[in-house]
């Protein structure tokens, strides 16, 4: 009796059974009633283990991503993270244990430091590295999740990281208190389209409705409250915020306007919609007026916005 494994493919033969339980293979005699397991062993020359070069190292190349700075890109191949400079510089060598795989790196606004995430402890957590290689890794999460987690994206103020993993869920650590907390959940598909906002207090992020539609939410880090911005009866995605927060700028399938003139006719073809979507925004204060609308008698121009304009001519002139 076995409690892990079906047993599969049982072969008799002279009062003893062999069969396949899991990868291995079992052999049970009837005559004294034992049941033990076939030692196999597979001599190797272990060719992939052997130390080579790596004629084309880009080819192996799995994520980059550039400094706040531009000055430099962080650089993930083979597992290991590397930072290269843009222009003159030394390139980096920022892990150095070949048995721990890293993925995903990406700087923090501050530019001296890298996360990324390591399987160190058996599973995928966050890690953050010194950007210059002279430090020892710390971890960040320590949840032990066997969800695979995706690539973080860190706040701009350098606090917060937040992310989302394969078990549909959307999470929010703390890079000084290492302390994480679930911030949201799917019961259709994963989140897309994360966007802090330049405040580090909100986050925007698309998360599939009920009925399976992109839709918009905004998460305040203070309050811990999720609030839906658009409706569930179009597909909404890409959100970003204004600079100074006041508004969030999306994409909308909303233009539903089909170039099909009937659905009438030999063929009897479906609606077509060519170009269905469109740049819409919404504002997150109450009362507040669209920076678009032209000025009038209630609404007068700014000033300091007008000189701008005559300096902007001047100098043109």
């Amino acid at each position: 009796k076995h409690r892990d494994f079906d047993v599969k493919s049982a072969s008799l033969s002279e009062g003893k059974v062999v069969y396949q339980l899991g990868a291995d293979l079992w052999i049970y005699d009837i005559t004294a009633g034992t049941d033990k397991i076939v030692p196999i062993t597979l001599e190797s020359d272990f060719d992939h283990e052997r130390e080579r070069w790596v004629k084309r190292p880009l080819e192996y190349l799995t994520d980059a991503e550039l400094s706040p700075d531009g000055d430099r890109v962080a650089l993930t191949a083979r597992g290991q993270v590397f930072v290269a400079p843009a222009h003159h510089g030394r390139f980096v060598e920022v892990t150095h244990d070949p048995t721990v795989r890293y993925r995903d790196a990406h700087f923090l606004p501050d530019g001296k430091s890298i996360i990324a995430l390591s399987d160190a402890t058996g599973e995928f957590e966050f890690t953050k590295l010194a950007a210059n290689g002279l430090e020892k890794p710390g971890q960040i999460t320590h949840d032990n999740s066997t969800a695979y987690r995706f690539s973080g994206l860190p706040s701009p103020d350098g606090k917060w990281e937040t992310f989302d993993d394969k078990d549909f869920k959307l999470w929010l650590v703390n890079l000084e208190t290492k302390v994480s907390r679930q911030i949201d959940s799917s019961k259709a598909e994963g989140f897309s389209d994360i966007a802090w906002s330049s405040d580090s207090q909100w986050i925007a992020y698309v998360r599939p409705a009920d009925n399976t539609y992109p839709q918009i939410w905004i998460y305040n880090i203070n309050t811990g409250k999720a609030t839906a911005i658009t409706t569930d009866r179009v597909d909404s995605s890409r959100p970003v915020w204004s600079p100074d927060g006041k508004w969030l700028y999306f994409l909308s399938d909303r233009h539903l306007e089909t170039v099909v003139n009937s659905p009438w006719g030999l063929r009897a073809p479906e609606p077509y919609f060519d170009q269905p979507a469109g740049v819409y925004f919404v504002s997150l204060l109450k009362e507040e007026r669209s920076p678009f609308q032209p000025s009038d008698e209630l609404h007068p121009a700014d000033k300091d916005n007008d000189k701008d304009k005559e300096k902007a001519k001047d100098k043109k002139k």
